[in-house]
């Protein structure tokens, strides 16, 4: 960060939130941050969603209690995720913006740690791991603990590790200039995040967890590929489309990419195929005829094919080459299914 930015008024960090339905949750989550808010430097914004629970009055409460730092505001009508987080972005003053959910934890020290890291390298996009059920987990795959201008080797990382949520990524706010979220009701991190990074000039990867995911039953995260006993066709079709989407946008921002990195894309969209086709054999297997089941696993594999930067007979090839037999496997399965 310059000093001109240091010296501001302006925070150099927006936490933005999101709030529905979350009154369990957002008192102990709210702690967590508020007991790493600085004296100065960082805004905390909360815009509630037209909870139903209760939520609000705690985020109102717990605001009041903060101060100017932490201000709660409030959608008119019930949006959904997406329009909450493009209307936090419009309210955001931070030179850098996070995003936390607000029924996961902020981890001891990450607020510290992220300003070390902003006011030493001053990158575009700072990365982090997490924790789910006392587990830390790995959110990227790539060079750690030094700045990186690599913009292929970011997005090698982001799509090797399969991990699109927002709460491990720390973006320049100006990055989001262009940039918002679109109407969906699932899949808006995956719709938005490879989009982000390709406007990202550089980043630093730190491997050490800053947020402690919670699982929460009624979460929407999953509910189109979670249910049990329930295929949602619309969900999965909405995946495929924006599957198609990132792809044709990474192809096009990376017009030179290199082979390992056509395969990891490739791999990318095969996963997500086999993952819609576990779905739907699971869930309707035995109810509706076998060639109705193979037909819907032809049409998935279809539109994730066409969406991905190799035909999937060029991508079992590699994985044969590559000695990945457990990924062949599943892929030829599938392909042999919908064949």
């Amino acid at each position: 960060m310059n000093d001109d930015a240091a010296d501001s008024k302006d925070p150099w960090l927006s936490i933005l939130m999101p709030v529905f339905n979350v009154a369990p949750y957002l008192t102990e989550t709210l702690a967590s941050i508020v007991a790493q808010l600085p004296a100065a430097g960082v805004e905390l914004l909360l815009l509630d969603d037209r909870s139903t629970d209760g939520s609000d009055a705690i985020g109102a409460r717990i605001c009041a209690e903060v101060g100017p730092a932490a201000t709660l505001h409030r959608q008119a009508e019930n949006g959904g995720v997406a329009a909450a987080r493009n209307r936090l972005l419009d309210l955001a003053k931070g030179d850098y913006v996070w995003f936390i959910d607000a029924d996961d934890l902020l981890l001891p020290g990450a607020i510290a740690a992220l300003h070390a890291i902003v006011m030493r390298d001053a990158p575009d996009l700072v990365l982090c791991d997490y924790r789910k059920r006392g587990r830390n987990e790995a959110a990227f795959t790539g060079t750690a603990r030094r700045i990186v201008t690599d913009r292929e080797a970011l997005l090698h990382g982001l799509f090797a590790r399969r991990r699109m949520h927002l709460w491990t990524k720390i973006a320049r706010r100006n990055l989001w200039h262009d940039l918002r979220f679109p109407p969906l009701a699932c899949f808006e991190d995956m719709a938005v995040v490879p989009h982000l990074f390709l406007t990202v000039r550089s980043h630093y990867y730190e491997p050490a967890p800053w947020i402690d995911y919670r699982v929460r039953e009624g979460s929407l995260t999953g509910l189109a590929t979670r249910t049990a006993g329930h295929f949602d066709t619309a969900g999965n079709d909405a995946l495929t489309a924006v599957l198609a989407d990132i792809m044709a946008a990474v192809t096009a921002g990376l017009p030179a990419m290199h082979d390992d990195m056509r395969y990891c894309l490739a791999q990318f969209c095969a996963k997500e195929y086999t993952k819609i086709g576990w779905r739907l054999v699971s869930t309707r297997a035995g109810r509706i005829p076998w060639q109705a089941l193979r037909r819907e696993l032809r049409r998935y594999r279809d539109l994730t094919e066409a969406a991905s930067p190799l035909p999937f007979a060029a991508l079992l090839r590699t994985h044969r080459q590559h000695r990945k037999f457990v990924r062949w496997f599943v892929l030829a399965l599938f392909v042999r299914l919908a064949a």
